[in-house]
């Protein structure tokens, strides 16, 4: 399995005001590449937010002659279309990917994604939080904290350090150990793995519902044959 492990660095509070990507690339249980990216967000997005630049250090004039994230995208796209992403904090990063795109008139790839904080407080719960600082430290994963490339490497790493302790083959295979579900993106819109589980249940309990009816229907017939 090709796994795509990545992070975004946003300027301020818009989705679409990534700066700057980091991406590890792992194919089974080998890293076979890294690589980051600048990107010059859309004037749209207004100024660089103090905070943000005091996270990661990028400023806006440090972008102003970066490519714009749909000439980045074309640089990686075949290596998620069809893969899994890896990301910390999934919920923000594939966020940030599809409202990009969205924002270029770009279709979504088709692949899956996991979170590594959620795998995290399932293999080691008792971390004291699952940020990935310390994820990395408890694990003897180097990270040069809100770099791109190196909190993507040390997601990658999470990811690898949990399959190897639970002793599953991939990605989807530990999803279903750990009683998760993995996220998808897909031209249609983009759906969590805590959605996919909740439809997963419903499908559940609809198939038991039709069982059930169809034991009880099953049974009426047989008594009214029995009564003819």
């Amino acid at each position: 399995m090709r796994y795509v492990a990545m992070d975004f660095e946003t300027g301020n509070g818009y989705y679409t005001s990534a700066c700057s990507i980091g991406l590890s690339y792992y194919e089974d249980d080998k890293l076979v590449g890294c690589e980051s990216f600048l990107i010059r967000p859309p004037d749209a997005v207004g100024k660089f937010h103090w905070y943000n630049v005091k996270i990661h250090g990028i400023k806006r004039s440090m972008v102003k002659d970066a490519p714009t994230f749909d000439a980045v995208w074309e640089k990686f796209k075949e290596r998620v279309e069809g893969n899994v992403l890896v990301c910390h904090n999934a919920g923000f990063d594939t966020e940030v990917l599809c409202r990009c795109l969205e924002f270029y008139q770009l279709p979504l790839p088709n692949c899956q994604y996991i979170c590594t904080v959620d795998v995290s407080k399932k293999v080691w719960p008792e971390l004291e939080n699952h940020k990935l600082n310390t994820g990395a430290e408890a694990l003897d994963i180097s990270l040069n904290h809100h770099e791109a490339v190196s909190d993507a490497h040390a997601c990658g790493e999470i990811l690898q350090c949990a399959l190897r302790k639970t002793g599953c083959t991939d990605a989807q295979m530990l999803a279903e150990k750990l009683g998760m579900h993995l996220g998808t993106i897909s031209p249609e819109g983009r759906r969590s793995g805590a959605a996919a589980k909740q439809i997963a249940r419903k499908h559940k309990l609809q198939k038991s519902d039709s069982q059930t009816n169809q034991e009880v229907d099953t049974s009426k017939n047989r008594k009214e044959r029995k009564n003819k």
